[in-house]
């Protein structure tokens, strides 16, 4: 399991790491989870979510563990609760068109400048034993600033975007450029509307 630096600030030069001095080394906290085992974490790689993510808003802390390096899948790993973890991807693994308009009190709130741009992970569900059948949540991503390590999960005003895009599918429609109308898993009970 590896400590994902991806979403680290770039102001860090992660190839010194190892190479540090006792003065320079950041301090870091110790974590018993109940999927990864005890991790030691940088203070350093810890995002804070300060309004915690939807229906889990007592959860503020956080840090993304990267278990395969070739996999574009990342969990997202709770300091707060050490049983909770979500596996995440950056939807730009599946959806080149994924630019979410962020409101400006987001912005606000997360110290968003036009310079650095921010991180953004989708939150996954897997079903039981159903890998390919992935989806995503792509109205309500994780928007994170790379250089304060502040996220918030948002919610997004835009009709394109669905809490069930199917991963798998829309990554096959990426590579071969066919689209596949089953790339957006539909809620039940709910008819989709037709162009007349």
């Amino acid at each position: 399991m590896i400590l994902d630096h991806y979403s680290a600030s770039p102001a860090v030069d992660l190839s010194d790491i190892g190479n540090e001095t006792s003065e320079s080394r950041p301090t870091a906290q110790k974590v018993h989870t109940t999927r990864f085992g005890t991790l030691e974490v940088a203070d350093d790689l810890i995002m804070t979510f300060e309004e915690g993510l939807i229906g889990f808003e007592k959860c503020h802390r956080f840090v993304t563990l990267c278990p395969n390096e070739q996999s574009p899948l990342r969990w997202l790993q709770c300091m707060d609760d050490p049983s909770l973890a979500f596996p995440i991807i950056q939807p730009s693994a599946f959806r080149d068109d994924y630019t979410p308009c962020i409101s400006d009190a987001d912005v606000r709130v997360l110290q968003l400048e036009q310079h650095v741009p921010a991180i953004l992970f989708a939150v996954v569900t897997v079903p039981m034993g159903s890998a390919r059948d992935m989806t995503a949540n792509l109205i309500a991503p994780l928007v994170v600033n790379p250089l304060t390590r502040k996220g918030k999960q948002v919610i997004l005003q835009d009709d394109r975007f669905h809490t069930k895009h199917r991963v798998m599918d829309e990554m096959v429609e990426k590579v071969t450029g066919v689209p596949n109308p089953g790339t957006i898993v539909k809620a039940p009970g709910r008819k989709s509307k037709t162009a007349a």
